[in-house]
């Protein structure tokens, strides 16, 4: 049987965790750094015959760009729960509704598409 003594490594890494963060805290931890280098082509060209987006310099950026992905689920409202199982055919007409809307949303980015 092989034992390995563990317990000085996690004492070890504890400590030093609680090192950094006591002596991060005035820094902002959650910063994001652009993962493109400044002056790159994004190659997103989206107009025929005009040049794409180059990557910029991230305090050139406005700040609210770097919060958009983060998990707002604590602000999102939790679904409404049935009171009790639908019928088939309430389910058929809720999957319907739920096809119609999909479908216009599709013909609506379509048509934004082709404008351009």
């Amino acid at each position: 049987m092989i034992r390995l003594n563990t317990l000085k490594f996690f004492s070890t890494s504890r400590y030093l965790l609680q090192k950094n963060v006591s002596s991060t805290k005035n820094v902002d931890a959650t910063k994001v750094i652009s993962s493109c280098l400044v002056g790159t082509k994004l190659n997103l060209d989206i107009k025929k015959g005009k040049q794409g987006p180059v990557a910029l310099d991230d305090n050139e950026y406005p700040d609210w760009l770097w919060t958009v992905l983060k998990d707002d689920s604590k602000k999102a409202k939790p679904d409404k729960e049935p009171k009790e199982s639908p019928s088939p055919d309430t389910q058929l007409g809720q999957r319907r509704k739920q096809l119609r809307k999909e479908n216009r949303s599709k013909i609506k980015q379509n048509n934004f598409i082709s404008q351009l």
